[in-house]
């Protein structure tokens, strides 16, 4: 785990400095010595795009006792557009996520998924984002075709997870939070869970263990975005423990 978690970070470097037009790199303020300037050509930079729309972030979410799988994200939170994309929608009444971005998710369910086929479609019940998931979850179901619910729900307020400093904290907020209105449409299901961002994947654990307690048989998260480093905490203090 901590392995996959240092390749994340260095594609994130990899990413953040091909971004940058013109990087001046010095070895400290003081030492009078030549500057070096290092600057990206039009070839790397469109190696880099190709990368970015093929490389999709695992989510590593199988717990013991629960039927959960692990999924897959369409690219990590702050690179590009991406971030700001999510940003703009749901804190600056930006409207829908952009069809980019629904693009982006089905080409990295399909090479997650290939063409295996889902019972059903459900979505993580929003703390802040209002419709946005719902609807893009909606969008994901006319392109994939597999029926979408629109029944599971919050039975009690949250936060929003980015305000917790761990894990622990995370799972807290979450723990008994969700409802489905329908039991029986899950049981025996495979399920396709849909959000936009995924940070320690304490959400989506709880909505998986959750749906394997109802006889749910397989959960598969698809994000649009995962953090970078989000889940580092919780990471070491379950190595610890």
């Amino acid at each position: 785990m901590l392995k996959q978690i240092n390749h994340a970070w260095n594609i994130y470097a990899i990413i953040w400095a091909i971004h940058q037009p013109i990087l001046l790199l010095t070895n400290c303020d003081n030492t009078g010595l030549k500057k070096i300037t290092v600057s990206v050509n039009d070839e790397w930079a469109q190696k880099l795009q190709a990368f970015r729309e093929d490389y999709f972030p695992v989510l590593e979410v199988e717990t013991r006792g629960t039927n959960l799988i692990n999924g897959v994200a369409a690219s990590y939170y702050g690179v590009s557009n991406v971030g700001s994309a999510l940003h703009r929608s749901k804190y600056e009444n930006g409207g829908d996520f952009p069809d980019f971005l629904l693009r982006l998710i089905l080409k990295a369910y399909r090479k997650k998924f290939g063409q295996e086929r889902f019972d059903l479609i459900l979505y993580v019940p929003p703390t802040k984002s209002g419709e946005l998931v719902k609807n893009f979850a909606v969008k994901v179901s006319q392109v994939l075709k597999f029926p979408i619910s629109h029944n599971l729900i919050k039975q009690r307020t949250t936060s929003e997870q980015k305000v917790f400093e761990n894990g622990y904290l995370k799972s807290d907020n979450v723990k008994d939070a969700f409802l489905i209105r329908t039991p029986d449409e899950v049981r025996g299901k495979s399920i396709l869970l849909i959000d936009d961002i995924f940070d320690s994947g304490a959400t989506i654990k709880e909505i998986g263990r959750y749906l394997s307690n109802l006889g749910a048989l397989k959960i598969a998260p698809l994000v649009i975005a995962r953090t970078v480093g989000g889940d580092l905490v919780w990471t070491k203090m379950q190595h610890i423990g």
